[in-house]
């Protein structure tokens, strides 16, 4: 965020975009499994999932001020549409990470793409944007 600030010519703008991926869910027929699988995903994959919750604080410490924000929730409902490649991922990304073994991580995606087949998955996460701008020197 320093070097973001110190580049940025003063009356400029800079734009950050990201999910809040400790929002990240897919459904399941059992909400502690589903709960379990969530986080551990979380946990395996993401080094700050909630970075995005920190940005309006993170943009006043680099004398950045915030001038608008969004907020969007990504869903896919009954058919993996957006994160289905996310989810495909999962098979490498996983025992990769140590989180769980290769087999483990296949019996996943495959419950996971079962439910889209079927018309009944569910998966979201929240993202955000942030606009700021560098002030004009006083």
């Amino acid at each position: 965020m320093r070097e973001i600030a110190r580049i940025v010519k003063p009356g400029g703008k800079v734009a950050i975009f990201d999910g809040d991926y400790a929002t990240l869910t897919f459904g399941s027929t059992d909400p502690a499994t589903a709960k379990a699988t969530d986080e551990m995903i979380i946990d395996a994959l993401i080094t700050n999932p909630r970075a995005m919750r920190e940005m309006p604080r993170l943009l006043r410490e680099v004398g950045l001020v915030l001038t608008a924000s969004f907020a969007n929730v990504v869903a896919d409902i009954g058919k993996a549409d957006f994160f289905a490649p996310g989810v495909q991922s999962l098979v490498k990304l996983l025992p990769k990470s140590g989180a769980m073994s290769e087999a483990a991580a296949q019996a996943l995606v495959d419950a996971i793409m079962t439910q889209s087949d079927k018309g009944t998955y569910f998966a979201a996460t929240n993202f955000y944007s942030f606009v700021a701008t560098r002030p004009l020197a006083s």
